[in-house]
């Protein structure tokens, strides 16, 4: 079954997360003709630490979703008019982090559905914080997976913490993953709780092909726990009318780290603004584009590549596959159907 993430929604609070449920996720179900529909449910720390959390268990009985995963990612609001650089903080170095996650997976425990269930989490930080952060974020990674482990003893439910690389952070590609894997040791609890989340609008910014990073992981006995699906646009700097489009892309709220190809090399920039000065080159965004657009108005996508990760992963009977196109509200508005009905032809298109 493949599912949607809700950090799509801009669902802060617990009201507003049953809301959700019983509007655009119970429209999104009835849409596509399904008994169930899962979902990855985002909920953030405001929410998360709430005694009445717990109570969604019956608006997803309710409503017929299934929850097997949790985006953990953004620890905070991701929708508030300016996100940028703050999706990554709390970081791993930050005992904050370790206690949401904590705290989440012991909610995804009583709320959620089957025997292993996952939580996708940040990149350790953002580079600006540099190597050093590795100490304390290993330690704060071992300790998760102890709590894990404990966690799977008590309940039978076993939560698995996957790492998703992204652009411009401490783990961007598979080698930084296998190189914090390296770090975290051989005890066997780290590989049975702890994996990573591939993202494929992620690899394909930074250009690593997305089936060698499948293998990649393979080889390092990594389990891929979570595959989030959206493509990006491709965008050649040299034809005007593309450039034009692009600037309706450069919004405010999130960041639209860019890579650059040129005959002298590949630039890169943390996000769109700075793109512009450059006159020509194929550019790769980092902005979430829906997964059944083969092109976003005039622009290319990488569309294609999502289904050479699907052909290249091995079978997993509890991996999460979703699509996490959260950039939904960002789109301008020529490109942009009603928000139920672009969610249910996404799924369509990969189903």
């Amino acid at each position: 079954m493949i599912g949607y993430c809700t950090n799509v929604h801009a669902a802060e609070s617990l009201p507003d997360i049953r809301s959700m449920l019983n509007g655009p996720v119970r429209s999104v179900r009835q849409r596509l003709g399904l008994d169930a529909l899962e979902v990855g449910l985002w909920i953030n720390d405001a929410v998360v630490f709430d005694p009445a959390v717990e109570c969604l268990a019956d608006d997803l009985a309710r409503v017929g979703a299934v929850v097997r995963g949790c985006n953990g990612f953004p620890q905070s609001s991701f929708h508030a008019p300016v996100v940028k650089r703050s999706v990554y903080r709390p970081h791993w170095g930050d005992p904050e982090r370790l206690r949401y996650t904590q705290r989440l997976a012991e909610v995804l425990v009583k709320i959620g559905h089957g025997p292993v269930r996952e939580i996708s989490t940040v990149p350790i930080g953002h580079q600006e914080l540099g190597p050093n952060i590795f100490s304390a974020a290993v330690e704060h990674l071992r300790a998760l997976a102890r709590f894990l482990s404990t966690l799977e003893d008590e309940s039978g439910i076993r939560v698995v913490v996957d790492v998703e690389p992204e652009p411009d952070c401490l783990l961007e590609c598979s080698s930084d993953v296998i190189g914090l894997f390296d770090r975290l040791g051989d005890d066997p609890s780290i590989r049975r709780y702890l994996g990573v989340c591939h993202d494929t609008c992620h690899a394909a910014v930074v250009r690593e092909p997305q089936d060698q990073a499948v293998s990649a992981y393979q080889q390092a006995n990594i389990r891929i726990g979570k595959v989030q699906c959206s493509s990006i646009p491709v965008v050649d700097l040299s034809v005007p009318e593309q450039r034009d489009f692009l600037r309706q892309l450069d919004e405010p709220r999130w960041l639209h780290q860019t890579s650059v190809e040129t005959a002298t090399g590949l630039a890169r920039f943390e996000d769109l603004a700075d793109v512009f000065k450059e006159q020509e080159g194929l550019a790769r965004v980092h902005f979430h584009v829906p997964v059944h657009l083969e092109q976003l108005g005039p622009l290319g996508t990488t569309r294609d590549e999502i289904f050479s990760v699907l052909a290249a992963l091995p079978h997993d009977e509890d991996r999460i596959v979703e699509v996490e196109t959260y950039a939904w509200s960002a789109l301008p508005d020529l490109v942009r159907p009603d928000l139920v009905e672009g969610i249910a032809l996404e799924l369509e298109s990969l189903s």
